[in-house]
Parts: C-alpha cells; structure tokens; sequence
C-alpha cells in the first residue's frame, strides 16, 4: 500500500512539473506578445497576444484553475473581436477558437447562459457566410449597439464572397449595407479601425460596380476609400500601413482603365510604385513586399506601354521581371509569363526585336511548362 501511494505520489509530482514548466512558457509568451502589441498597433501583434492569452488559459483550465485561466481567455476575444470586426475573412478563425474555449472555461465554472452564447457564436462562425450574416443580424436586433460591428463584418464577408464568386448583383447590396452601417460607426467612434472597416467595404462596393460594368458609379466610392487610406496612412509613420492604400489605388486604377482613362492612372501607379518600396525598403527580409513591387511595377509598365512609352515603361518592365522571377514562388509562374510578355511588348516597341522575341519565348517556354497535361 505504501508502494502505491509513492508511485501515486510521484506521478503527481511529475504532472505538476511537467504543466509548471508549460505555464511558465505560456506566461511569458503571454508577456512577450504583450510587449510587441503595445510597442506596435499591427494587427499581427495582438493577434499573437490572443492566441498565447487563450493558450494560457487552456492550460489553467487543464490544472484545475478555470477561474484563473478565465480572464485570460476573455481578454482573448476581446482582442480578437475588433479584428474580426474590420476584416471578418483573415481573423474569424481565431476569433471562433476563442469563442470556443470561453464557452469550455464557463461551462466549467457552470455558466450555463454565457457559455452557451460563446459556444453559438463559435460555431456560427465556421458557417457559411449567409449563416453568418444571419446569426449577427439576430444579434444586432437585440442588441444593436454591440453588435452592429459585427453584422457590418458579416455582411461584408459575404459580400467579398459573392464577388469572387461572380456574383456582383448579389454582392451590392450587402456592400452598400455594411457600408451603411459601418458609416455611422466610423462617425461616432474614433476608433482607427472603424474608418479602415469603412474603406474596406466602399473599396468592395466600387469593385462590385465595376464587375457589374457600371464603373462610373463605382469610381466616388473606391476615390473615397483612397481618401480615408491616405489620412490613415499619413498618420501613422509605420510605412505597412501604405499598403493598404496601395491596393485602394489599384482598384482605382481599374476602373479608370475600365473607363478608359488611362492618363489619369498613371500618378496613381506611380504612387503605388513608391508605397510598396517604401515598405520593402524597411522590411528588407520579408519577400512578401518585394513580390508587392513587382506587382506593382509590372501594372506601372503595363500603362506606360499602353500609353505608347515605351523608352520610359523599360526600366519598370525590366525590374518587374527580375523581381518576379526573385519572387516566383509567392507570385506563381503565370505572373513571370505576364511580365516577361509586357516585356517583350515593350522591347518590340522600341524596335529591340531579338530582345522582344528572346523574352517572348521564355514567355511561352513557362506556359509550357505550366499547362495542364492532355489526358
């Protein structure tokens, strides 16, 4: 008897060890995310402090100290809910893991009602994007004031869904409501993050507008969302905080391209040119923003020819292709062959034509090589 007591004894010594030395991890996990959120407002950073903040308190619940672990886990959804709110699409996957462990911890701590609520939520959101939209407008009925935000994120989620699903007619009208909604929020909260929700939905609606062959109507909202990205970005000094108004400014460049207008593009181009160098040049080891000048040298290069100048479209044509054969793993091969064949416009343009045809077969070698084989 006394055997087994020892054994018991030390089995228990062990697990205490072993989950001591996993919340201790966890802990400063916890204090390092929460430093770099507090140092830098990039979403990534409390997206981070989040999931160590619910991972925390997963593993007090797992000692037997849910009431410990519980604020942890609040403060988790907490953090991730304004997130989900602007951009529902990149964060709904932590947010609903979030949710989830909440509605574990409280049913633990036997919270029937709040625990249930967290645990619906979780698993609206692994729905489809209508059954989203769904579940928040109940919400928001009863309780318009917390939930508006959200609805607003649903209705643009499915919105951006039916849009890549060329669906443009379904799309309108969710866009035009989320920007309804997320209009009177921006209005009455400071907060950065309601303006760049809003600009997120008017970008979406003008992009609708065009897919629907009605680029006029959609050039004032996309020209809007340029507007509220450009404040946002000249008030932090962070040069990321460009890239989202390098993107508003490519929307409207399509359009103006779409309504034939390319000489107003160009400024447009070039600024997008200089927003993503910008963002390269200071985080030289991610490749991701190096892959967003090629992108955007490419588009620059693109107008140039189309504006018949071709001396001046080399450079940016040359150096888009570089870049995109630097990049060709984040980009894919068909970005290499649009690059290489704007190239090979361009040489022939200026009557380069062993340089043009040099660049248009390589063009159609990775053609080749990417095509799907006949069966």
């Amino acid at each position: 008897m006394v055997r087994k007591e020892g054994r018991r004894w030390g089995a228990t010594v062990v697990a205490r060890l072993r989950w001591g030395g996993q919340l201790r991890a966890a802990r400063k996990d916890v204090a390092t995310h929460r430093a770099k959120a507090e140092a830098d407002a990039d979403p990534r950073y409390r997206l981070a402090l989040a999931l160590s903040q619910c991972t925390l308190g997963e593993l007090l619940a797992k000692v037997d100290r849910p009431a410990e672990g519980l604020p942890h886990v609040e403060e988790a959804v907490d953090l991730c809910r304004p997130l989900a709110d602007t951009e529902l699409a990149r964060h709904r996957d932590a947010l609903a893991m979030c949710l989830g462990t909440l509605g574990e911890l409280l049913t633990v701590l036997v919270r029937p009602a709040a625990a249930q609520a967290a645990k619906d939520e979780a698993t609206a959101l692994e729905r489809e994007p209508a059954d989203i939209v769904a579940f928040y407008r109940e919400l928001a009925d009863a309780d318009p004031d917390r939930r508006r935000p959200a609805l607003a994120a649903a209705l643009h989620y499915e919105a951006s869904w039916l849009k890549q699903h060329d669906r443009p007619d379904e799309a309108q009208p969710l866009a035009e409501e989320a920007i309804a909604l997320r209009r009177g929020l921006a209005q009455a909260d400071p907060n950065p993050l309601r303006r760049v929700a809003l600009a997120r939905s008017l970008c979406l609606l003008g992009e609708v507008l065009g897919q629907l062959g009605r680029p006029a109507d959609g050039l004032p909202f996309i020209e809007e969302a340029v507007a509220l990205r450009r404040d946002l970005a000249e008030a932090d000094a962070d040069p990321r905080r460009g890239i989202a108004l390098a993107l508003c400014l490519r929307a409207l460049s399509r359009l103006l391209l779409q309504l034939d207008r390319p000489a107003e593009t160009l400024p447009f181009a070039r600024e997008a040119v200089r927003l993503w160098r910008r963002v390269a040049e200071s985080e030289a080891g991610d490749r991701r923003y190096r892959a967003g000048v090629a992108v955007s040298l490419h588009t620059l290069g693109e107008l140039l020819a189309k504006l018949d100048r071709p001396a001046e479209a080399l450079p940016s044509a040359e150096e888009a292709v570089d870049l995109h054969r630097a990049c060709v793993g984040l980009l894919g091969r068909h970005r290499l062959v649009g690059a290489l064949r704007t190239l090979g416009d361009v040489l022939a343009a200026l009557d380069r034509q062993a340089e043009a045809q040099e660049a248009r077969d390589e063009a159609t070698a990775l053609e080749g090589e990417t095509a799907p084989e006949n069966p």
